[in-house]
């Protein structure tokens, strides 16, 4: 049995279709540095008979991040949140049919931050976020008859995972689990499990999850002629034991609550401000000790002017 389970602003368990306004939020943003190559718009988010899409598109947008200044951009994508709710330990379940293909460049993946990321997620996660990171379903290299099931924690230092081989998640739909519990995580595609993760560094904190498709970088090589791509999801549910803390079945629009722009200026490196910061701060100490090096310089070259007068006379002799 799954233990401890806890909410951070929690829905109503077993909710009904009416109980899931605005539970997800469609971003409208551009990436990070390692995902640089679209704008993600809340228009590329819809919820049509039973499911949730996000279509990936040629489409020429200009967007901005915490982590990239506003440029302008060749695709458009989408990415769905968890707009508040968060959860420690459970079951998460969900039905899927990722978009792309093999060798199209798309990267879809369902995966999950901690909740210290949460508030700021929207216009791209700050400094407050731990970074704790658990990617439940994940295509990679535009293979996608593979699944990447993979953490990320201790700022990379721990990037335990496995690959697990499936029918193309192009052209079927899979049903991806991921138990989670105290050190431990397990997961699983169509009830076998293919990845078992064990350890103190597994993630001990609160949760939510995220659901997108990135353009190249870690999909591949884009192959212009594959666009558009468009993902499906069936359903998401998370429990713990048979109670149900979290469910949707895409039944209805409104369950997605579309973000607005804002414009975003990447914070100065850090280590540029610290040095500059540092020079303001010791200012005066500077200019003393640049004062005492050209003093000291300056006996050195007079020296070295006179003797060059010196040589130059003898040799005009």
């Amino acid at each position: 049995m799954l233990l401890n389970a806890m909410l951070h602003c929690v829905p109503t368990f077993a909710q009904s279709a009416n109980e899931t306004k605005d539970q997800w939020i469609a971003f409208n943003r551009a990436g990070a540095g390692n995902s640089n190559l679209q704008c993600f718009k809340p228009d590329n988010v819809a919820v049509s008979d039973g499911f949730l899409i996000i279509s990936t598109k040629t489409e020429p947008a200009n967007c901005s991040s915490i982590d990239l200044a506003p440029a302008d951009y060749k695709y458009t994508s989408g990415f769905v949140s968890m707009r508040s709710f968060s959860f420690l330990y459970g079951t998460i379940e969900f039905r899927a049919k990722f978009g792309g293909g093999d060798h199209s460049g798309a990267w879809p993946v369902v995966w999950m931050n901690d909740a210290a990321c949460q508030p700021t997620d929207p216009t791209g996660t700050d400094g407050s976020c731990k970074g704790e990171e658990i990617d439940i379903a994940e295509i990679l290299d535009g293979n996608f008859e593979r699944v990447n099931h993979q953490i990320h924690v201790g700022n990379f230092t721990n990037n335990d995972g496995c690959t697990a081989q499936v029918s193309d998640t192009s052209k079927n739909f899979h049903t991806y689990k991921l138990a989670w519990s105290e050190g431990t995580l397990d997961f699983s595609v169509d009830g076998v499990t293919t990845c078992k993760v064990s350890g103190k560094y597994v993630p001990s904190v609160p949760m939510y999850l995220k659901m997108n498709v990135f353009v190249g970088n870690y999909g591949g090589p884009v192959n212009e002629g594959s666009l558009p791509w468009r993902t499906f999801v069936d359903y998401v549910r998370i429990k713990e034991g048979a109670r149900t803390l979290f469910e949707d079945d895409f039944t209805s629009g409104d369950t997605i609550y579309p973000a607005p722009y804002i414009p975003m200026r990447p914070p100065p490196v850090p280590w540029i401000r610290g040095v500059f910061g540092r020079a303001r701060a010791h200012w005066k100490i500077i200019s003393l000790l640049s004062l005492i090096g050209f003093a000291s310089a300056l006996p050195l070259f007079k020296f070295f002017r006179k003797a060059a007068y010196a040589k130059k006379a003898s040799s005009d002799k």
